[in-house]
């Protein structure tokens, strides 16, 4: 008995509703604000030879909190269906650095 052919499927495109979703633009922008906030705090810091002013340390207390709601922002837009999920997860990883770095300024400062 012959081998059966196989059926050729026609070719076509499959078109996506994938969005960013915008928790996770909210949690990237956090993000980068953060880190662009840290930049110049630690300008500032060696511009000044080590004696900051004492408003720096607001700057660093808001970019720990803004690390906080991006990475939490992160985490509630993966439950999200149809998004990019890579913005998300890089968006993530940005905030913890950016905590994890606040956090060794602060200890390492003291």
């Amino acid at each position: 008995m012959p081998k059966p052919r196989k059926i050729r499927k026609k070719k076509s495109f499959m078109f996506t509703s994938r969005h960013y979703s915008l928790q996770s633009i909210l949690a990237l922008t956090m993000g980068i604000c953060s880190v662009a906030g840290m930049m110049g705090a630690v300008a500032v810091s060696f511009k000044d030879k080590g004696e900051p002013p004492a408003h720096l340390g607001g700057v660093g207390l808001f970019g720990m909190l803004g690390n906080i709601v991006g990475t939490i922002a992160g985490m509630t837009s993966l439950n999200e269906s149809d998004i990019y999920k890579w913005v998300s997860y890089f968006a993530m990883v940005l905030n913890m650095i950016g905590m994890l770095l606040w956090t060794l300024i602060l200890f390492w400062g003291i």
